[in-house]
């Protein structure tokens, strides 16, 4: 149940996290952005690792942040190679393939050996098609970005995977080091960029709050793949577009498709299965 809950609040919180910063890059760079929203995310978690856990300490935990780190470069790449496809392509197919990173982290447990039930693997099945549904906004125009689309989500999977093989490390230390590594990875675009990273204040406090609520997400995500399994944390923190979708319907007042519905239902149902039998 930990697993559930904490995997949903991760995407309910990646969710909000995106719709605060989307009104940010109207304004400015995208790059600056992303800048921000890691650095809060550091200056929010180094403090409270240093006081409860500590740095790493051992063979096994330095292997484990190695490993946290690795996944740290990944995420960078995972967020920008699915801007390149939104840059190139229809947002409703964009996002849909994208949010197949829960199916690949899925395929990478069973893989890997992780033993999956009839029950749970129905309740995962659910899952990903209520995802790619709510995702999914009509009809696109172009294939275009596809292949950007489709490698965000493979990355972003990998980083799961890749959190999963750091169980030395508490979750604190592992966001902790992989989100320090997002933001070591960045920099040098920043600088070659040469734009500057002053945001007016207005921007600045809902970047700190998108920051937050991202790096808040990445904790629950570190959570629920810590307590596991493995193949059930990765669709549920995977469900970012259905509550972007709830979001829409209950903030911005939009108007969900039928097969829209169709998806959440489809999760409400996958959710219900899942916590009755893990």
């Amino acid at each position: 149940m930990v697993t559930i809950v904490s995997g949903l609040l991760s995407s309910l919180s990646y969710a909000t996290s995106d719709m605060l910063s989307q009104k940010v890059t109207r304004y400015m760079s995208t790059l600056r952005v992303v800048f921000w929203v890691l650095l809060v995310g550091v200056v929010l978690v180094l403090p409270p690792m240093l006081i409860l856990d500590g740095l790493p300490s051992g063979g096994d935990e330095w292997r484990s942040a190695l490993v946290a780190a690795v996944a740290g470069v990944f995420y960078v790449g995972a967020y920008f190679t699915l801007l390149a496809g939104l840059r190139v392509g229809d947002l409703s197919l964009v996002t849909a393939l994208s949010s197949l990173q829960g199916a690949f982290v899925a395929a990478f447990a069973i893989v890997g050996g992780e033993h999956v039930t009839a029950a749970v693997a129905i309740g995962l099945v659910l899952a990903v098609l209520g995802g790619t549904l709510a995702a999914v906004q009509g009809r696109a125009q172009t294939t275009a970005g596809a292949g950007w689309a489709l490698l965000s989500g493979l990355l972003f999977g990998v980083v799961i995977v890749l959190y999963d093989h750091a169980q030395a490390l508490t979750w604190l230390q592992v966001t902790t080091v992989s989100r320090t590594a997002s933001l070591a990875a960045i920099l040098p675009f920043v600088f070659a960029a040469g734009a500057g990273v002053w945001v007016p204040r207005p921007l600045g406090r809902v970047l700190v709050a998108a920051g937050a609520l991202e790096v808040l997400g990445l904790v629950l995500v570190n959570v629920s793949v810590a307590v596991g399994p493995l193949a059930v944390a990765g669709v549920m923190v995977s469900q970012f577009a259905t509550f972007g979708l709830l979001l829409g319907i209950l903030v911005l007042r939009e108007r969900p498709r039928p097969h829209q519905v169709v998806g959440v239902a489809c999760t409400i149902v996958a959710v219900s299965i899942l916590s009755a039998v893990v």
